[in-house]
């Protein structure tokens, strides 16, 4: 009996600060040979109303890829919904919204293995849901896209979300009457995922700090008020051998992923005293911590270990991911190696 297809359900959430996971599904859908099918908005709620119908099974195998909890309720409004689902696999990229899991993962079991980005709130979601759940944190293309490059021009790269006084006009002009040379910023590209993430990673891999506050530290009004969390900026500099400066989230993901090196604490976020302590820094930086950052984000950043754990639960046979696991172990290995 031929292997069921799968198809890879991706809501987009609009705006810009999508780019990260919108090429995560262009890698899942190559390396699992999956089939995307991508909505824009919110869904309806004549499909929201068959969260409480029977669920049928067979068909298809679903992978859903959510930007928040409302999301999963996409996978009443796919086409097939009908005919049935053999496999339903959902992972959560913004789950620390844990107050607002949609009717959907709670009845009729629509959904059969959750996994949510944060490990704070894995017994929320599976208390809450019924379902079997799992931390699978975010990650990198850092075997495609990663570098360990020592040759960098640039003290700093002053990118994303920033607290007031590192956004203001100026504050690459004081950074630059501080010491410090900044990357130029990288631009971006409207309707071109791809071309913006490779143009932020090629301005991080020229600079030898990326600046980075977590939420908590410099708060916006999409960030969550109480919880922290890593985002595409850590996981991305990291790949590319860049130590992020400014102030990490405090949160498991961290704890677990981050080593000695990834991240220098300022202490503030003020610019200031934070101006300081980033001269100093790039005074003592070598091209060895550009490879050791680079060597350890191949360990444990890359997404291809997550898209194995998405495979597991999902009992699909994927050669593809199977031969990058591979290559990617032996360039661990190799990036061992004095």
């Amino acid at each position: 009996m031929a292997e069921p297809l799968l198809r890879i359900i991706y809501p987009h959430a609009g705006g810009r600060g999508w780019d990260t996971v919108t090429t995560l599904v262009t890698l899942a859908s190559r390396l699992l040979g999956g089939e995307v099918t991508r909505f824009e908005g919110f869904p309806s709620a004549a499909r929201k109303a068959l969260s409480v119908a029977p669920r049928r099974t067979g068909g298809d195998d679903i992978l859903l890829i959510c930007p928040a909890p409302y999301a999963l309720s996409f996978v009443l409004e796919f086409p097939e919904l009908l005919r049935g689902h053999r496999r339903v696999v959902a992972w959560v990229i913004d789950s620390f919204w844990d107050d607002r899991i949609p009717r959907v993962a709670r009845h009729r079991g629509h959904i059969d293995r959750l996994f949510v980005n944060d490990a704070e709130v894995v017994d929320s979601w599976s208390q809450q849901t019924g379902i079997e759940t799992s931390a699978l944190p975010f990650g990198a293309d850092v075997l495609r896209h990663g570098t360990p490059g020592g040759d960098r021009p640039y003290d700093l790269q002053i990118v994303g979300r920033q607290p007031a006084t590192w956004s203001a006009p100026d504050a690459r002009s004081a950074a630059e009457a501080a010491g410090l040379r900044c990357a130029p910023a990288a631009p971006y590209l409207d309707n071109d995922p791809e071309g913006n993430q490779q143009g932020l990673r090629d301005s991080m891999s020229l600079s030898k700090f990326t600046l980075a506050f977590s939420n908590l530290a410099a708060p916006a009004a999409y960030t969550h008020p109480t919880r922290a969390y890593i985002t595409g900026r850590w996981t991305e500099a990291l790949a590319v051998g860049s130590v992020v400066a400014g102030i990490a989230p405090d949160c498991l993901a961290a704890d677990r992923l981050f080593w000695p090196g990834a991240t220098l604490e300022l202490g503030t976020v003020e610019r200031t005293p934070g101006l300081p302590i980033l001269r100093e820094a790039a005074r003592g930086w070598t091209p060895e911590l550009a490879r050791h950052n680079y060597r350890m984000a191949l360990e444990r950043l890359d997404w291809r270990w997550r898209l194995r754990a998405l495979a597991d639960a999902l009992g699909r046979p994927t050669p593809a991911l199977d031969a990058e696991l591979r290559e990617l172990a032996n360039l661990i290995a190799a990036e061992g190696q004095p």
